[in-house]
C-alpha cells in the first residue's frame, strides 16, 4: 500500500528485529498510526527523496514490543512508537551523504520538528533522525555523542561546522 508517491507502507514498518522475534503487530499498524506515517513520508522523505534521491527507511515505525525488544533499549517515549520518526544514512553514488542532508533540512522549508545527528563525527553523522508531528512548529537540532543527546546550537558540533563552511 502506497502512503506516499514513492513510499510504501511496508517500508515504513519494516523490521528485522520483528521478523525474527515473530513480532506481527509491527506489520499491522493502527490507522493512528498510518496516518502518522503517510504525512512523515509525505511531507518530509518525499521532499528529501526529490532533492537527493532515492531511499528506503532503515527504521521507522516500531511496535512497542519491537521497541523495547531492541538492544539497547528503545526510548520508552520514541516518536518511531507513534509513526512519526524515521531513521536513514543517506547514500548516493556509495557515498553516504547524511550531512548534505541535514544542512539542506536547516535551511529547508520541509516540515520537520527534530533532526538528530546520530553518532558519526564532527563531518558526518553515521544516520539521521528525522521526525515530524502534525501541528507542532517547533523545530530542533540535536546531536548525539554516544552517551547524551546535546542541543545542536550552540554546540561544539554546530561551532566546528560554522568554521569549516558547512552550512
Amino acid at each position: 500500500m502506497n502512503i506516499s508517491d514513492h513510499f510504501t507502507i511496508q517500508e515504513f514498518t519494516t523490521s528485522e528485529t520483528a521478523k525474527r522475534l515473530g513480532i506481527m503487530e509491527q506489520f499491522n499498524p493502527t490507522e493512528d498510526i498510518v496516518h502518522n506515517l503517510t504525512l512523515l513520508a509525505q511531507r518530509v522523505a518525499e521532499p528529501i527523496r526529490d532533492k537527493f534521491g532515492s531511499f528506503s527507511p532503515t527504521c521507522a515505525y516500531r511496535s512497542k514490543t519491537v521497541n523495547e525488544s531492541i538492544k539497547p533499549k528503545g526510548a520508552p517515549n520514541s516518536r518511531h512508537i507513534t509513526g512519526q520518526a524515521f531513521d536513514e544514512t543517506f547514500i548516493k553514488d556509495s557515498k553516504n551523504i547524511s550531512d548534505k542532508v541535514f544542512y539542506w533540512l536547516i535551511k529547508s522549508n520541509v516540515p520537520w520538528t527534530k533532526i538528530i545527528w546520530e553518532m558519526g563525527d564532527n563531518d558526518l553523522p553515521r544516520w539521521l533522525h528525522i521526525e515530524y508531528v502534525e501541528g507542532e512548529k517547533q523545530r530542533v537540532f540535536y546531536t548525539f555523542d554516544r552517551k547524551n543527546y546535546l542541543t545542536y546550537f550552540g554546540s561544539v558540533l554546530e561551532k566546528y561546522h560554522k568554521v569549516n563552511g558547512k552550512y
